[in-house]
C-alpha cells in the first residue's frame, strides 16, 4: 500500500471542499477540480514550518540559509543544467510575478500575447494590468497541443511580451526542444520578452523530460523570465512564494531593480524555508509521488477509452491535470456541465473557463488516492451508460 493511498480528511476551510456550493450549485459532487492534491504535504516541510512559526519573535528575518543553493542543486540534479545564484530572485507567487513582470517591462495599452486554451487567470490579469490581451489558439491533435506557427508569428509582430505556460495547463503538455527553440527564435526576432510559467515542471512524469526555457537555445541571448514554485509538486500551494530565474544580465538588472526598489518581493523566511525543505529533504516522497501519479493517469486514460468512447483525454506527460475532450457527446456547455455535476456527480473544472478552444472540455484533477479515482470512474461510467448505451 502506498502512502498516497491514505485518505486525508480536509475540512471546508480548503477551497476544494469549501467552495463546492459556489462552484457547482451543490455539495453532492466528488471534488476533482482545483489544482491541489489530496495528499499529505511532506513531513519535512510541515516540520520546518513548525520550527519557523515557533520562533518566539516573528520579526524581520534575513534570507533563509541555503535556499538559493538548494535551487541551484535541484536544477543540476533534475535538469542537468547549471544556474547561478545571482540569476535567482524570491517572488511572492508565480501569478503575482507574472503581473509584476508585465508592470515592469511593458507600457499601458501594449499587447501581451498568450496561447489559448490557457490557465484562466492569464486572460484576466492582462487587461487587469491595463494591457491588451492577444491570444494564439493551440491546435488540438492526437491527444496533445501544437502551435499554429503562422498565427503565432503574426501576433508576435504586434506584441511586447509572450506569456508561456510550460508544461501547459490545462493539458500537461511538455513542450519539446524543437517547439521551445522556435518560440525563442521567433520572439527574439521580434524583440518580444518571454515569461515562462513553469510551476508544473517538477511534475513531469517518467517518459517525458522538461526543458527549462532558458536552456532552449544557448546561442540566442533571449529575453526570458522563468517562474516556478514548489507549491504544486510538494502540495503546499497555500504557503505561496516562488522563484524567478533571469539569465539575461540587462533584463535581470531592470526587473530585479523594479522588484527591489518598489519592495514587491521582499524576503519571506517561512516561504524560503519551504523551498529549502522541498528541494533538500523530500526526494523519496517526490519519487513515490511521480510513480503514483503516473499510475493514476494510466488508470483514468484506460478506463475512459474503454467505457466512454465519446470522451478523449488530452495529456502531455506533466502535472496531475487531464483535459477531457467531450465534444463528441454533442452537448451544449450547459448540458455538459449538468451531465458531470448532476448525472455523474463529479466536480470538474469546465473547459470554457480556459478560453477559446476549451469548449466541450472538462479538466480533471487526478491528484488523489486511487480509491477516489475508482469511485469517480464508477460514477462517470454509470452516467455515460445511461446516455449512450
Amino acid at each position: 500500500m502506498s502512502l498516497f493511498d491514505n485518505i486525508v480528511i480536509r475540512d471546508s476551510s480548503c477551497r476544494k471542499y469549501g467552495q463546492l456550493k459556489q462552484m457547482f450549485g451543490t455539495e453532492d459532487v466528488l471534488p476533482l477540480w482545483i489544482a491541489d492534491m489530496d495528499f499529505k504535504t511532506p513531513t519535512s516541510i510541515l516540520d520546518n514550518l513548525q520550527i519557523v512559526s515557533a520562533q518566539p519573535v516573528q520579526g524581520y528575518n534575513m534570507d533563509y540559509p541555503g535556499w538559493k543553493k538548494s535551487v541551484v542543486d535541484w536544477y543540476q540534479k533534475q535538469y542537468e543544467t547549471y544556474i547561478r545564484e545571482e540569476w535567482l530572485h524570491f517572488i511572492p507567487g508565480v501569478i503575482k510575478a507574472v503581473v509584476l513582470s508585465i508592470m515592469a517591462l511593458s507600457e499601458p495599452g501594449e499587447n501581451i500575447l498568450t496561447c489559448t486554451p490557457i490557465y484562466d487567470p492569464y486572460k484576466n490579469l492582462v487587461p487587469g494590468c491595463g494591457r491588451k490581451l492577444l491570444q494564439t489558439r493551440l491546435i488540438e491533435k492526437n491527444g496533445t497541443y501544437e502551435f499554429d506557427w503562422q498565427d503565432f508569428r503574426n501576433k508576435l509582430k504586434m506584441s511586447k511580451m509572450f506569456l508561456l505556460i510550460s508544461p501547459h495547463n490545462p493539458g500537461g503538455i511538455v513542450w519539446d526542444r524543437e517547439t521551445l527553440v522556435k518560440v525563442t527564435r521567433y520572439c527574439h526576432e521580434e524583440g518580444v520578452i518571454i515569461v515562462s510559467d513553469e510551476v508544473h515542471c517538477d511534475l513531469t512524469l517518467p517518459g517525458k523530460y522538461h526543458i527549462p526555457f532558458f536552456t532552449a537555445n544557448e546561442a540566442i541571448d533571449s529575453q526570458s523570465i522563468v517562474l516556478t514554485s514548489i507549491g504544486k509538486t510538494f502540495n503546499a500551494p497555500g504557503v505561496q512564494g516562488g522563484i524567478m530565474i533571469v539569465k539575461n544580465n540587462k533584463l535581470r538588472d531592470q526587473l530585479y531593480a523594479f522588484l527591489d526598489n518598489c519592495y514587491l518581493a521582499e524576503t519571506n523566511y517561512l516561504q524560503q524555508a519551504v523551498i529549502y525543505s522541498a528541494y533538500t529533504q523530500c526526494d523519496n516522497w517526490y519519487q513515490q509521488l511521480l510513480s503514483y501519479l503516473s499510475d493514476n493517469v494510466k488508470y483514468v486514460k484506460e478506463e475512459i477509452a474503454k467505457n466512454c468512447p465519446k470522451i478523449s483525454v488530452i495529456y502531455g506527460g506533466a502535472s496531475y491535470l487531464l483535459f477531457l475532450n467531450a465534444e463528441k457527446m454533442g452537448l451544449s456547455e450547459e448540458a455538459l456541465a449538468s451531465f458531470f455535476i448532476h448525472d455523474a456527480k463529479l466536480g470538474l473544472s469546465p473547459g470554457l473557463q480556459y478560453g477559446i478552444g476549451g469548449e466541450g472540455h472538462m479538466r480533471l484533477n487526478i491528484g488523489c488516492p486511487r480509491s477516489v479515482l475508482v469511485e469517480a470512474i464508477i460514477r462517470l461510467k454509470a452516467a455515460y451508460s445511461k446516455c449512450y448505451c
